[in-house]
């Protein structure tokens, strides 16, 4: 963690000696590796923002802000908690307050510039039609998210036979689907989610973890940038790791391999179960004959109807 900072930062320092403010309400003792692996205990630091009023997310500066002033919920190091929304403000605090600079200065100085990914990659689009008439617009495959309703339910009650209970867990498991959302909140989702990352001061703003703009081939630049090293392993269907990579809520996803070097990535504006995502790694992995991670094997299992597969476990 020493790009462009003026010093090192260290797994086991502080935050609070990096981000004074941060230190309150019993967090002086989360680390920098509790912020990176998940157990700072501020998986729901932004909660009330997003339930009360999501457009305050597009406030940079009032969100650290919360962070700093936020409670943890467990003990550092405790629990592993998958901080869906909060990570990208933790980690730009920290990453501003060590450097001096501003999120989108260390953005563009240590990955935009370096991967002459110019003009392809932003999280917060500048101002002026030339980008925004380039931007796809969001929306979402409301049949795929309403089957979403019923999975907890189903995996629940066990109503599905062994290999089709085996495979629907294999696909929800892709989507690191945070504990705290439940199935009502999917449906308000599918509602509002369009409505607030389509307008143009959510797409012009700061959300790190939301709204970053960019093309595929910015994307799988990026992974293969970090090829050397990751945050979530790629694992084939034999056991072995063969890279890392994440997908996100609605089928866009990015992974590198990093024994055959390569990088790959996949940008949909239309948010589903990722069956088309899938399809499309199985194809050009098959095609260059390298290993398939097992999160996207699933597919190729199903075969070229994996969308019918699917939508026959859901509605079983």
């Amino acid at each position: 963690m020493n790009i462009l900072l003026p010093r090192k930062l260290k797994l086991e320092e502080n935050v609070a000696n990096i981000w004074p403010e941060f230190g309150s309400n019993r967090k002086d003792l989360i680390k920098v590796h509790h912020v990176l692996n998940h157990t700072s205990g501020l998986h729901n630091a932004l909660a009330n923002i997003t339930r009360e009023d999501p457009l305050q997310l597009s406030d940079w500066d009032e969100c650290l802000n919360h962070i700093a002033l936020s409670v943890p919920e467990t003990e550092p190091g405790q629990e592993q908690l998958y901080h869906h929304l909060s990570f990208g403000w933790l980690c730009g605090g920290i990453i501003e307050h060590a450097s001096g600079k501003k999120f989108k200065e260390i953005l563009e100085e240590a990955f935009i510039h370096p991967l002459q990914i110019e003009g392809e990659l932003y999280i917060g689009i500048p101002p002026g039609k030339c980008v925004e008439s380039r931007l796809a617009t969001l929306t979402i495959d409301k049949d795929d998210l309403q089957k979403l309703l019923g999975v907890c339910s189903r995996l629940a009650t066990r109503t599905l036979d062994k290999d089709d209970h085996e495979k629907l867990l294999r696909v929800i498991s892709r989507f690191d689907i945070p504990s705290t959302i439940q199935p009502g909140d999917v449906s308000q989702a599918a509602t509002t989610l369009p409505v607030i990352f389509n307008s143009l001061n959510v797409r012009r703003a700061i959300i790190p973890a939301a709204n970053g703009h960019c093309s595929a081939r910015a994307l799988a630049r990026y992974y293969a940038a970090l090829a050397d090293g990751g945050f979530r392993r790629a694992i084939s269907k034999d056991g072995s790791i063969v890279g890392f990579g994440h997908s996100g809520l609605g089928g866009s996803t990015g992974f590198a391999d990093m024994n055959n070097r390569f990088a790959i990535a996949v940008t949909v504006n239309k948010m589903s179960f990722g069956a088309v995502t899938g399809n499309i790694i199985n194809f050009v992995c098959s095609e260059l004959n390298i290993p398939v991670p097992e999160e996207f094997s699933i597919f190729s299992e199903m075969g070229p109807n994996a969308q019918i597969c699917l939508g026959r476990l859901l509605n079983n």
